[in-house]
């Protein structure tokens, strides 16, 4: 997959969806919190509240990579790219590990949600 980039193309690395909170730090020390929805190994598209403008040089923190600088490639209201200044391994990268859910051994529907027993129509009368 290529993309066009001011009169070049340039190859666009694979993408791995996911979604994740993390840091952001910009240059002059602001930081903010972001969404990854996605990252490839050379950049990230994600959501935040801070301002961003593109261009500007960004340090994220990526769970089992640590931090990683880049800069900004596009800006659309809320949603970012990020191009990083060098690729990153992402086996490397590490997300929250979760517990897995237990069945319950026993499970008891409340009666309100049970099936009636009752099959006749409201209104209706049988005739005998």
């Amino acid at each position: 997959m290529s993309c066009d980039t001011q009169g070049g193309t340039t190859e666009r690395a694979k993408r791995t969806a996911l979604l994740t909170k993390t840091a952001l730090q910009d240059d002059g020390g602001a930081t903010g919190d972001a969404r990854v929805r996605n990252l490839s190994e050379k950049g990230l598209g994600g959501v935040t509240d801070i301002p961003l403008s593109p261009g500007q040089t960004m340090t994220i923190m990526l769970n089992g990579i640590g931090q990683v600088q880049g800069r900004i490639a596009w800006v659309n209201d809320k949603s970012f790219g990020m191009e990083f200044d060098e690729p990153i391994d992402l086996g490397k990268l590490e997300l929250a590990k979760r517990q897995p859910l237990e069945k319950p051994t026993k499970f008891n529907v409340a009666r309100r949600f049970r099936p009636v027993e009752d099959y006749k129509r409201p209104g209706f009368t049988h005739r005998r």
